[in-house]
């Protein structure tokens, strides 16, 4: 009998651990998380003007939308009920004006268009502020922390000069550049790209910054390695992740190359440029503490839908999902998406060439 209960009750303290450790293994594994994207409303022009080429929606944190036109050379400034409240940095050489879009980013109280000889700062409302001289070949932008804040590093990890690429913090008000972090160069990162840059194929440095937090994420997207560090400086960290990587053939980097008009000697330059795997992630981004790595599935400009895993900030992946767009339309561009607090913008095409901007509400996980 004493036999009896002292199996019966080393039984019940071996399934108490054992129900811990299955608890601890279960939240170590990831999840499939539905993201259950919700229309809230669209829009196929802007006024009277038709959308032509829309690209790069990005969210103030008042929930302002910025959009840039490339056919137009046009930005626009829309509000949170979809309506267009104002158009700014048209194209140009005099003041507010913008010769070459490149990007655009929200900077705090600010907004950025970046071109390729100088950051034009503007306010919410697209007010000109200032223009910050800069090299865009050497320094490109990667987060802006406010109107005197932000970091920098080379476009694309080929362009690079020396054996490393270096992450740069600038504080324009202090005068100072400090350098963040070196990442060393493999063989095929050092091939330059000849001006090939294909966002989600191209190795490149990338960085997510949160702002409730002041802490900035960032790594080089053909590594599996994510570096974090408080936006004031301090010691950086890192966590690593485990993620399959697509493959690219040279048949597709042809087909992308062949919508161009670029010559035949320097299509094959930029191929042999290159790598045959498309990168982990195009994109970071934090919201409410979490850390969101975008996946491109492909160079096309026809994804149906995003692939993102979530992290939490101290590096354990949460969860999987996939943002799929309605039916008959694709995301045209990796960079086409934007997250904001429980809402997604993404710019759309059909097959027949209509363009539109979609805000979705968007169930996100929490921390």
């Amino acid at each position: 009998m004493k036999i009896v209960k002292l199996l019966a009750l080393f039984t019940v303290v071996m399934a108490t651990m054992c129900g811990g450790c299955s608890r601890e293994s279960d939240m170590s594994a990831p999840r499939e998380w539905a993201f259950n994207i919700e229309k809230v409303w669209e829009i196929q022009q802007m006024g009277e003007y038709e959308l032509l080429r829309p690209a790069e929606p990005r969210v103030a944190d008042d929930g302002t939308l910025y959009c840039h036109d490339f056919e137009r050379h046009l930005s626009y400034i829309i509000d949170g009920n979809g309506q267009l409240v104002s158009t700014f940095a048209g194209r140009g050489t005099g003041e507010g004006e913008v010769q070459f879009y490149i990007n655009c980013f929200a900077a705090g109280d600010y907004v950025v268009i970046c071109a390729m000889d100088a950051f034009h700062f503007f306010t919410r409302q697209g007010r000109f502020v200032k223009a910050v001289p800069n090299n865009l070949f050497v320094r490109f932008p990667l987060a802006f922390k406010n109107e005197n804040e932000f970091w920098v590093a080379p476009g694309a990890l080929g362009d690079a000069p020396g054996d490393s690429a270096v992450v740069t913090y600038v504080n324009l008000t202090a005068g100072e550049e400090t350098t963040v972090h070196k990442f060393a160069r493999s063989d095929v990162e050092k091939k330059p790209t000849g001006g090939a840059v294909i966002v989600g194929l191209t190795p490149q440095i990338k960085m997510g910054y949160d702002r409730q937090s002041d802490r900035i994420y960032f790594g080089k997207n053909s590594d599996n390695v994510i570096y974090r560090l408080a936006g004031g400086g301090g010691k950086v960290d890192s966590f690593s992740f485990a993620m399959a990587r697509q493959p690219v053939s040279e048949t597709n980097k042809k087909d992308h190359f062949a919508k161009f008009n670029i010559p035949e000697e320097r299509v094959a330059l930029m191929i042999g440029a290159l790598p045959d795997q498309m990168a982990y992630y195009n994109r970071i981004q934090v919201v409410d503490g979490l850390v969101y790595l975008f996946s491109a599935e492909s160079i096309g400009f026809d994804q149906t839908g995003q692939d993102v895993n979530v992290y939490s900030p101290d590096g354990r992946h949460l969860y999987f999902g996939r943002i799929q767009v309605e039916e008959g339309w694709h995301i045209s561009g990796p960079d086409n998406l934007q997250l904001a607090h429980g809402f997604i913008y993404a710019v759309q095409e059909n097959d027949a060439g209509n363009k539109k901007i979609v805000k979705y509400r968007i169930k996100l996980p929490r921390l």
